[in-house]
């Protein structure tokens, strides 16, 4: 009988344990981003925790990203603004992991996830900077990746999944204008994206 147990109880320390690859642990993410229960539960956020000590920064950052959104749904479910804090928190983190690695997705996620964090604060100065930064960052850089499968389901999180990275920005950036008073500038990001993004970032111009 003690036989079993202990064997329960390994099993059970290998299920929280962080993932070998980040192929593994891309896997799991896919599915906690359509699964709120699965995002959310310790043994995914044990997981997440372990890999942001892992010495790919890709998977660091990526854990710190999921990390964010994992705070944010904590947020929706218990109206507790600490994990507000969190979801900041760890947006920063996920923007300091990835370091200078422009071509990398989670270089740009992590701006854009920053930003949204920016955006739960209700400091829509900053986070209209840090949008605009990364906008004028990506136009010298050149960047041009096509959405990676987990981008996509990050990006369909935040209701836009026919989105590449470049014009979920320019939504939040539009939408944020608006909220500032910037009628022009919101208009200009407006006809720069597809019409149901256009008429959502009008609707916020006062």
């Amino acid at each position: 009988m003690k036989r079993i147990v202990v064997l329960a109880a390994f099993l059970v320390v290998k299920c929280v344990v962080a993932w070998d690859t980040i192929c593994e642990m891309e896997s799991d993410v896919c599915v906690a981003l359509t699964n709120d229960d699965f995002l959310v539960s310790a043994a995914f956020t044990n997981q997440l925790n372990s890999a942001t000590n892992a010495s790919s920064v890709e998977m660091k950052s990526e854990a710190h990203l999921l990390l964010s959104i994992n705070a944010y749904q904590n947020f929706l479910n218990t109206a507790d603004d600490g994990w507000l804090c969190r979801e900041m928190l760890n947006a920063s983190n996920a923007v300091d992991s990835i370091g200078a690695h422009s071509n990398k997705w989670q270089y740009w996620m992590a701006r854009f996830m920053y930003a949204s964090a920016q955006i739960s604060e209700q400091r829509f100065s900053d986070s209209y900077s840090t949008l605009t930064n990364a906008l004028e960052e990506i136009l010298r850089v050149g960047y041009t990746n096509a959405n990676s499968d987990v981008e996509r389901a990050m990006l369909r999180k935040y209701e836009m999944s026919d989105l590449n990275i470049t014009d979920a920005m320019k939504v939040f950036a539009g939408m944020t204008a608006a909220e500032l008073g910037m009628g022009n500038v919101a208009t200009n990001y407006a006809n720069q994206v597809a019409t149901p993004y256009h008429n959502m970032i009008l609707e916020f111009i006062r």
